[in-house]
């Protein structure tokens, strides 16, 4: 069954750190049963997961569009264009707006301006992102990075925060041949990693991640942002609203390292 926590923590007595909402353990007397560890591995989404880059890939598409006599508005992106892979986005601004470009120009086109302009002007991460990765990697979890954009997109924040020492593993969309929703990219996540689905946990923003984690078999968490926010993420194990809240989830859940 899915679940929506609440805002408000609330703090369990039988927890190291507090979760939001009420506990769910099973109670014998006054001892807490905790779950034993079930989570070996956790798989993240990064645009709009880890990376604050929605906004920004929205002003590369206008500033493309917009040689081309085109426009994106705000409630357009966030129905339509909010984590979808750009090999999939530009046939739709192909067709809807009637461009005289090739889907491969047009994407080449996307990709080299998104390089240029996250390398010149490097995004945010989103809120406790770098704290989670650290917390994980405490844990002794293993991370692998589970991306509908490509290797030359993400590499400018990759290597601006130094984030690829986390990951044991990174698919992008040059690793696949279905984009998400496809579960392609995460099977072959679990195939690199050596684990089941059962063993890991997603962490998702948009409804076309958390469909493939979904599809794929893996318990996923959605976190909308400001873009993804009004998507179907029904699909969800548990929706949630900050990475801290996923990491306080998860943490009740995971296979902990023995001291």
């Amino acid at each position: 069954m899915r679940m929506i926590l609440a805002t408000n923590p609330v703090p369990c007595s039988c927890q190291r750190a507090p979760v939001t909402g009420p506990c769910r353990h099973t109670h014998t007397r006054s001892r807490c049963m905790q779950p034993t560890g079930k989570y070996c591995a956790v798989l993240f989404d990064f645009d709009g997961t880890l990376a604050d880059s929605e906004s920004a890939h929205h002003r590369v598409w206008n500033e493309i569009l917009g040689e081309m006599g085109a426009h994106i508005d705000d409630e357009e992106y966030k129905r339509e264009s909010s984590g979808v892979p750009v090999t999939q986005e530009v046939e739709r601004l192909i067709q809807t707006r009637g461009l005289s470009i090739s889907a491969k120009a047009l994407v080449d086109r996307k990709v080299e301006r998104t390089v240029a302009s996250f390398t010149r002007d490097p995004i945010a991460l989103m809120d406790h992102a770098l704290e989670m990765l650290e917390w994980c990697r405490e844990q002794g979890l293993p991370m692998a990075l589970i991306t509908g954009s490509g290797r030359q997109e993400i590499a400018p924040t990759l290597e601006h925060y130094d984030l690829t020492r986390f990951f044991d593993h990174i698919v992008t969309r040059n690793d696949v041949t279905h984009s998400k929703p496809h579960p392609e990219c995460y099977l072959k996540g679990l195939s690199l990693c050596g684990i089941e689905a059962a063993q890991a946990v997603a962490i998702e923003d948009t409804c076309h991640g958390v469909n493939a984690a979904h599809a794929a078999g893996i318990d996923v968490i959605a976190i909308p942002n400001a873009y993804s926010r009004g998507q179907d993420v029904s699909r969800a194990t548990v929706e949630l609203e900050s990475l801290a809240q996923a990491r306080d989830w998860i943490d009740v859940r995971c296979v902990k390292r023995q001291p």
